[in-house]
């Protein structure tokens, strides 16, 4: 499921694209995905492709936060996931490539895609 979100995210020219195995951290959690995005309208196209996705696969997106902000930050709360959207002046403020700079990164096996540390 992560890696279907980070393709999503890919599919729409998502910038950044991380895939955080956070599984030995957070024992309620098992992957981080982060984006980034040019605006707005970028991370909602992002947001709602990994909607689409997710829906073709039999599940939805129980929770969304963000957006408040003038959409520089979205959260998609999939229980098992989190993904993160992040406009690039948001994503260096919150810093959670930095956090998390421990977890092991998940690589992508589609040869093309733009996920750092793949």
């Amino acid at each position: 499921m992560a890696r279907l979100c980070a393709q999503a995210c890919n599919d729409k020219k998502g910038e950044e694209i991380k895939v955080l195995d956070v599984r030995e951290t957070l024992p309620i959690l098992d992957y981080f995905i982060i984006a980034s995005g040019k605006n707005r309208r970028h991370l909602r196209s992002m947001a709602d492709e990994i909607r689409r996705v997710l829906r073709e696969h039999g599940r939805d997106v129980p929770r969304e936060e963000g957006g408040d902000d003038g959409g520089r930050w979205l959260l998609l709360d999939l229980g098992d996931a989190i993904v993160h959207l992040f406009d690039a002046e948001s994503r260096e403020f919150y810093d959670l490539d930095g956090l998390w700079a421990d977890a092991p990164v998940v690589a992508m096996n589609d040869g093309g895609h733009k996920a750092t540390g793949s």
